[in-house]
């Protein structure tokens, strides 16, 4: 029995982990995006994996990418139109790390 509570209090941990994206994130990249041209393959080949996807209409595919360091973030959502090219986009580079966020407040 105390087996298994182990075993899941180790799932659990792991379950609520949240799976990096590329860990080297190809930053100099986004610049390159273009909406109305950029494909979703393009996306993947530079990007890797998205570490969210799902949809924002019936017409629309959404895929968001995370990538983090020991105190610093950034975040790349994309939107996709049924032909499979980006049709909108938002990237949030978080520069200033952890230690300086709570330095100033």
């Amino acid at each position: 029995m105390k087996k298994i509570w182990i075993a899941l209090l180790v799932l659990g941990i792991v379950g609520c982990a949240t799976p990096p994206s590329k860990r080297d994130f190809p930053q100099d990249a986004v610049k390159d995006i273009v909406v109305g041209k950029t494909t979703q393959r393009e996306i993947y080949d530079t990007f890797g994996t998205p570490i969210y996807h799902g949809t924002r209409s019936e017409n629309e595919c959404w895929w968001m990418y995370i990538h983090t360091t020991d105190d610093n973030s950034e975040s790349l959502s994309l939107y996709f139109d049924k032909e499979g090219k980006v049709e909108d986009m938002l990237y949030s580079p978080f520069r200033q790390s952890l230690k300086e966020k709570m330095a100033s407040r």
